[in-house]
């Protein structure tokens, strides 16, 4: 007995596409694909890079999945010394779109195509210059603080079956002794290191944006004002 999963729209084809169509755009190539019509992972490339240390160059790009009822948009980096590629899962410029459930009744090409349209609008905001610079920032914060292996790794690993988990702490400890890079820097490019030769696409992309999001936790998050104290700060600057 087999049991029908639902069809989502815009087509993983559809998407290739117009991701595709916006980076050619952007004067950038997409580097990597891989779509067997019900998922679709894709990394690109833009012009722009940055020298985060002497002879460490990274070059800016976006990447994009699609799967079920979401398609992700991040922005993603491209280590050029050893091709390890990073996804920024937790830059703000990032988008989760929902796709829309297809039906046999009605085509909701209305809806598809709004989609369509906020999936362009997507990776044109992560291949922003100012995404790009915000993650080579944290990329040389991440040179100068100490890794802490509980801390970088535990919250990914955590979310692990337990085997998957030991194993791949094991690969990833075991490049960051060779690397001999102790510092957040290191270890995010340890975890991308392992992700390079990993042949899973989902595993591959879950330990890319593990890596990326590894510098981003250096930075402080914005402290959130509750609207009554934002109403009563507004008020008192304005009787002054």
């Amino acid at each position: 007995m087999s049991i029908d999963r639902p069809t989502y729209l815009p087509g993983t084809s559809d998407i290739h596409a117009a991701f595709a169509e916006e980076i050619e755009s952007l004067s950038g190539r997409v580097t990597h694909t891989y779509d067997d019509g019900t998922r679709l992972f894709a990394r690109a490339v833009l012009p722009t890079d940055a020298e985060i240390r002497p002879g460490d160059r990274v070059r800016g790009g976006v990447a994009v999945h699609a799967g079920g009822s979401c398609i992700e948009v991040y922005p993603y980096t491209f280590r050029l010394i050893c091709s390890n590629g990073a996804i920024a899962a937790q830059a703000l410029e990032g988008m989760r779109l929902e796709r829309v459930q297809g039906t046999d009744v009605v085509a909701p090409s209305y809806d598809v195509a709004v989609v369509m349209s906020e999936l362009r609008l997507a990776v044109r905001t992560c291949a922003a210059p100012t995404a790009f610079a915000s993650t080579t920032r944290q990329m040389r914060a991440a040179m100068e603080t100490e890794a802490d292996v509980a801390l970088n790794l535990m919250p990914f690993l955590a979310s692990q079956p337990p085997a998957m988990a030991q194993r791949w702490l094991a690969r990833i400890l075991r490049q960051f002794a060779l690397a001999g890079d102790g510092s957040v820097f290191g270890m995010m490019n340890a975890v991308t290191a392992v992700a390079r030769d990993v042949r899973d696409e989902k595993i591959r992309w879950r330990l890319e944006a593990l890596g990326g999001s590894i510098p981003a936790r250096l930075e402080p998050k914005p402290k959130v004002v509750p609207p009554a104290m934002a109403l009563a700060a507004t008020a008192s600057a304005a009787r002054r």
